[in-house]
């Protein structure tokens, strides 16, 4: 029993000091007052919801708070939360908790004025805590730890404690300056600075936005000009084209074509003519009616005699030493009757059809879907002309197309064959600046549908 009453005594020790260091004196509740002020001014002057719900707990939190809890729980400002834990690391020192009242609240002035040195170049510390908040915080800090001043005799005041220590009977709603007036303005010089930023973006994007309509009105207006000018480029020289093709065209001529006197009339090259009788006829009479006489006229044919081979004659032999030849019969010719021929001969000439021809015209590039419009087929070969046109009588809505320009127009249809060339035309090697011919390999093949060339086939060529 005895040897159990040091561990209870120690026991008992222990948790006092525990509970006594649990407690917070006077000191500490000065230093956390100090954080709570100082957080609350730089809060007020942040934006977001984390910062409002922050203010609020600091406002609804009584003297004695920890203010480094509060943040951490809220989240958001970490940052705000280390410095003020650097701030309040003062009243965890167990010689600060045992100073008197007027040596700590020197020592918070020092720790207070060494914080602002070190962060008042940032703006969220140098701002808020200017000059006259500053003071304000370290009137209620007087309030709380009085100075080391002689006390001056005064007459007893009523309410006043015996001890004489006004600072402990201040008004409990005197700390309210900072936590009111502080927090009214900075959150009126937030709004205001996000007034003005707010106007200097719109400044800002309504200028983007008018040099973007700008520009776009000026790029329409030069396309538009351009556009205008080509346009009329275009037409002046598909009508200089036009004129230079009426120039070349032959002019017509009125002599109709005369047939060609071997496809009126061919012989027969199967019927012999031989000489017949010729029979005289009066002066005056029409030579072709003595000939179509002479035509009807029968004729005989002589006989034909067929002509067989003469067998040499046999010689035989007779009695011993006498040789007599003897003649074997040879073979009668017999006689071929003539072939029957007609008795009359027409003389109505024989008209051979001519061939068909094919249609040549001259197309222009296509569109860039291989169309060729028929309102701008030509006859013949012009400047504009770039693919040559082939068409049967047969088939007169089928054509072969190829590629056939001017010499001299060669080079500006490779200088944009992208628009002229390759719509229609497929190419067997890659295109260089050192090419300036173009050499057919395959005919193309188009159909006419609804007054439109359509491309079909593509032609193959070869850039040389």
């Amino acid at each position: 029993m005895l040897k159990q009453i040091p561990i209870i005594l120690l026991t008992t020790t222990t948790l006092a000091t525990l509970s006594l260091a649990q407690t917070p004196n006077m000191n500490q509740a000065a230093v956390d007052t100090l954080t709570k002020d100082v957080a609350t001014v730089v809060l007020a002057n942040q934006q977001g919801t984390k910062a409002a719900e922050i203010l609020d707990q600091l406002s609804a939190c009584a003297g004695g708070c920890d203010v480094v809890t509060i943040i951490k729980n809220v989240g958001g400002w970490d940052a705000v939360g280390v410095k003020m834990e650097e701030l309040g690391r003062l009243k965890n020192t167990a010689r600060f908790q045992a100073l008197l009242p007027g040596d700590a609240n020197v020592a918070i002035r020092r720790e207070f004025v060494r914080f602002y040195e070190k962060y008042r170049r940032d703006k969220n510390y140098g701002v808020p805590l200017r000059p006259d908040v500053q003071a304000q915080i370290l009137a209620k800090i007087d309030r709380m730890l009085p100075p080391a001043v002689a006390p001056q005799p005064a007459p007893a005041v009523a309410g006043q404690p015996a001890d004489g220590q006004p600072g402990q009977t201040a008004a409990p709603n005197e700390d309210t300056n900072i936590d009111s007036d502080a927090i009214r303005i900075s959150r009126l010089e937030r709004e205001a600075k996000e007034e003005r930023q707010s106007r200097i973006w719109m400044l800002i994007l309504s200028a983007l936005l008018g040099l973007l309509v700008g520009a776009g009105a000026v790029y329409f207006l030069a396309y538009r000009a351009l556009k205008n000018k080509l346009d009329r480029l275009t037409d002046d020289n598909a009508r200089l084209s036009r004129d230079l093709d009426v120039a070349r065209r032959p002019k017509p001529t009125n002599e109709s074509r005369q047939p060609q006197p071997e496809n009126r009339r061919r012989p027969d090259p199967y019927t012999p003519q031989r000489p017949g009788p010729v029979r005289d006829h009066p002066v005056g009479d029409h030579p072709v009616e003595a000939t179509s006489d002479r035509a009807t006229e029968p004729v005989d044919p002589e006989p034909l005699v067929a002509e067989t081979p003469v067998t040499p004659p046999v010689m035989r032999t007779g009695t011993p030493g006498q040789n007599e030849p003897v003649a074997e019969p040879t073979a009668v010719p017999e006689t071929v009757p003539p072939p029957i021929q007609s008795q009359t001969r027409s003389t109505t000439p024989v008209l051979i059809p001519s061939p068909v021809r094919s249609d040549v015209f001259y197309f222009p590039p296509p569109d860039l879907n291989g169309q060729f419009d028929n309102a701008q087929r030509a006859s013949m070969l012009s400047p504009e002309s770039a693919y040559r046109f082939s068409t049967s009588a047969g088939t007169p809505d089928v054509a072969t197309f190829r590629f056939e320009a001017e010499p001299g127009r060669v080079a500006r249809f490779l200088t944009y064959r992208n628009y002229m060339i390759e719509p229609a035309c497929d190419s067997e090697n890659s295109y260089s600046s050192t090419n300036t011919r173009i050499i057919n390999k395959r005919d193309g093949e188009a159909v006419l549908e609804n007054g439109v060339w359509r491309m079909k086939t593509k032609a193959l060529i070869r850039y040389e």
